[in-house]
C-alpha cells in the first residue's frame, strides 16, 4: 500500500484562491464592458436623433419661409416640431453651441460657429461635435415675448442637460435679413423648467 500524500489537500485552498481570482476578473471584465456599452449605445442614440434633425432641417433651410421676430404681425415661418428621448446619462445636449468648451463642467449659453453647430455628452463618454452649413443653420434660443416667440439676448445655445422626452419647436425665421433657426419649446416657456437655460 502507498502512503498517503498530503500534497492534494495543501494544494486545494492555492486552486480555490486562484479559481476565485478568475471569476472576480471575469466579472470585473463584463462590468467595464457592459458600462462601455452602455456609453456608445447612448451616444448612438443622441447622433441618431440629431441627424435625423439635421436632415429634417436642411429642407427647411433651404426651402422654408422666413417669420421677422422683430414684426408681431409677420406670418409664421416654416417649422420643424421635433421629440428627443434622452437618455439619464446625458450630460448635455446643445444647438448652437459648446456649453463647456475647456471641460470644467461649468457650462454657459454662448454660441460656436454663428450657432452652427450641435454638441453633446453623455457621462463616461467624450465630447461630440456635428458641424452643421454656416450659411443656412445658425440656431438661435428663442424667447416668448409679447405673445410671440423671438431670439433671446444676442443670440444664445439651446442648452438640455437632462435625459427624457423633450419637444422642441425648430422655425426659421430671419432678424435684420439674416435667417436662423429659432429652437423655442411647443408653448410658452415655463421659468421653473431649466432645460432650455
Amino acid at each position: 500500500m502507498k502512503p498517503r500524500s498530503n500534497d492534494a489537500v495543501d494544494q486545494l485552498p492555492v486552486r480555490l484562491m486562484m479559481s476565485l481570482a478568475i471569476v472576480a476578473a471575469v466579472i470585473l471584465l463584463f462590468m467595464v464592458a457592459s458600462t462601455t456599452l452602455r456609453t456608445l449605445l447612448a451616444e448612438q442614440a443622441i447622433e441618431s436623433q440629431c441627424r435625423g434633425l439635421e436632415s429634417s432641417l436642411s429642407t427647411l433651410a433651404q426651402s422654408g419661409a422666413c417669420r421677422d421676430v422683430d414684426d408681431v404681425h409677420a406670418p409664421e415661418g416654416t417649422k420643424r416640431v421635433q421629440t428627443f428621448t434622452l437618455p439619464d446619462s446625458l450630460v448635455y445636449l446643445s444647438f448652437g453651441g459648446d456649453p463647456d468648451p475647456l471641460n470644467t463642467g461649468l457650462l454657459s449659453s454662448t454660441l460656436l460657429n454663428d450657432g452652427a453647430v450641435i454638441v453633446y455628452k453623455v457621462q463616461g463618454g467624450s465630447k461630440h461635435v456635428i458641424w452643421l452649413p454656416l450659411e443656412t443653420m445658425k440656431f438661435r434660443r428663442g424667447a416668448f415675448i409679447n405673445n410671440h416667440w423671438g431670439i433671446e439676448g444676442q443670440g444664445q445655445n439651446v442648452l438640455i442637460h437632462t435625459g427624457g422626452t423633450v419637444t422642441l419647436v425648430f422655425e426659421k425665421v430671419q432678424k435684420n435679413h439674416e435667417c436662423y433657426i429659432l429652437v423655442h419649446t411647443t408653448g410658452e416657456i415655463n421659468k421653473d423648467d431649466d432645460s432650455e437655460q
